[in-house]
């Protein structure tokens, strides 16, 4: 029968975690920063988006309940929704004209096709009472402030869908 040794004390400890250990808590770490980021990147654009709705519908009824001439109530719309735009697609066409708008701006193609057309028609609407003064405006009026509530209203609600 072979002799049995004695089991040799040593003073070194073992590691608390081995190398795949550390792999695993590293990987379970980076996964759990990139999703948490998603998710706080989308919170923050979809509070985002509700806010500028709101903030476009306020100075609508600002705008409204001004005495503007025709000519002055279409380029107040037309600065108003050309800056919603703007907050929502991150684009810089503020001064533009409304057809190097339309045609010229890639930020667009993140809207449906009817939701372009929608606008392009909106905005020539908003061109005519600019440059062609109408004298019927208090009916005028009424209608191009109805028309921009439910354009806007109709922008953010595709937008949301497409995000």
């Amino acid at each position: 029968m072979p002799e049995i040794e004695d089991i040799i004390e040593t003073t070194e400890t073992a590691p608390l975690l081995l190398w795949w250990h550390w792999t695993i808590i590293i990987i379970v770490a980076l996964l759990t920063a990139y999703y948490s980021s998603k998710w706080l990147k989308k919170k923050a654009t979809t509070k985002l988006k509700v806010n500028n709705l709101k903030s476009a519908l306020e100075q609508l009824v600002v705008i409204e309940k001004k005495d503007l001439e025709d000519n002055e109530l279409a380029t107040e719309l037309s600065f108003l929704t050309r800056e919603y735009l703007r907050h929502q697609l991150n684009n810089q066409a503020l001064f533009q004209t409304h057809q190097e708008f339309i045609n010229d701006h890639e930020d667009l193609e993140k809207l449906p096709p009817k939701a372009r057309t929608n606008l392009a028609q909106y905005l020539e609407v908003l061109a005519n009472h600019k440059y062609l003064p109408d004298s019927n405006l208090p009916t005028g009026k009424t209608k191009l402030i109805q028309h921009t509530e439910t354009l806007l209203r109709g922008l953010d609600s595709t937008l949301l869908k497409e995000l």
